[in-house]
């Protein structure tokens, strides 16, 4: 009979890109016992047979603290990468908004996504987790006959205006307007949507659900 030969198939592309992202995070790791020295150097190395008690105690005593720092540099790094974590939100009107008063701020009530619970959608505001360089974008659709004029403000201070316009003629089409920005910001500042002044109307249906948006994230 023939020899039957072993075919090694070549592994797949998927478990090859998986084991070369564990060896990227398996040499970043050895990165940070190198900078703390303590990589266990000593193991494989002749014991001093002479070597005092007082030598071998000092000695166990460093490589404890050097374990400690190694522990205590893992740990910071973990630290780092949850801080990072990039800030980022997502809000809709849920339901037709009427009656808005003059410089009223817009509620967007939905908020599906929020990485930091930073945006209270029922008071329509953002407070920044952390400093850094912000984008911010809205988009606000009105019924038909409708116009309405708004902002995006930090702390009072307008950064960018907008404006959604219904149609009046025979078609009676909705209105829709957008507007964005980009802001530096500081921890714990507050930026929103409101009304832009006294542009509004004064009854009825104004601001149509699901479509009308704001959502923003952190650009560093």
């Amino acid at each position: 009979m023939e020899n039957l030969k072993t075919v090694k198939h070549p592994p797949k592309i998927g478990r090859m890109s998986g084991v070369m992202e564990r060896i990227d995070e398996l040499e970043k790791v050895n990165k940070i016992l190198q900078k703390c020295d303590c990589r266990g150097d000593h193991k494989g190395k002749p014991k001093n047979l002479h070597q005092s008690n007082n030598t071998k105690r000092e000695s166990d005593s460093h490589r404890l603290h050097s374990v400690k720092e190694c522990k205590t540099v893992i740990s910071n790094q973990i630290k780092r990468r949850s801080v990072s974590v990039k800030v980022a939100f997502r809000a809709y009107v849920t339901g037709p908004i009427s009656n808005l008063g003059d410089n009223q701020i817009i509620p967007f009530s939905s908020v599906p996504f929020d990485t930091h619970s930073a945006f209270h959608g029922d008071r329509g505001v953002f407070t920044s987790p952390k400093s850094g360089l912000y984008a911010f974008f809205c988009t606000i659709l009105v019924y038909y006959e409708q116009r309405l004029e708004f902002e995006i403000v930090r702390d009072g201070n307008i950064l960018a205006y907008g404006g959604s316009y219904g149609n009046q003629a025979e078609h009676k089409d909705y209105g829709s307007g957008t507007t964005s920005t980009i802001v530096q910001l500081n921890a714990g500042e507050k930026v929103y949507v409101r009304v832009h002044g006294n542009i509004h109307p004064s009854s009825g249906q104004i601001i149509f659900q699901g479509f009308s948006y704001f959502m923003g994230f952190i650009l560093d």
